[in-house]
């Protein structure tokens, strides 16, 4: 899944924001919709505005679930 980084909540933890869109099976119009994500950042890399790609790993924490990937792509 890859995302932009919206906010850094902690020590080596981020904030992603990842958009789908897709059409409304009646009418047809584009729907954006968004979710965000805890992501576990090991690096403490990762900046506000950055994109990065992330996979799903072990529970880390009570709502941290994701570990980035890839940074920038």
């Amino acid at each position: 899944m890859k995302g932009i980084v919206v906010s850094r909540s902690g020590d080596k933890t981020v904030v992603l924001k990842a958009t789908i869109v897709s059409h409304h099976p009646l009418y047809g119009k584009k729907v954006v919709k968004s979710r965000r994500f805890l992501v576990h950042d090991p690096k403490n890399k990762a900046q506000v505005g950055d994109k990065i790609e992330v996979k799903q790993s072990r529970p880390l924490s009570a709502r941290k679930r994701w570990i980035i990937v890839s940074y920038g792509s």
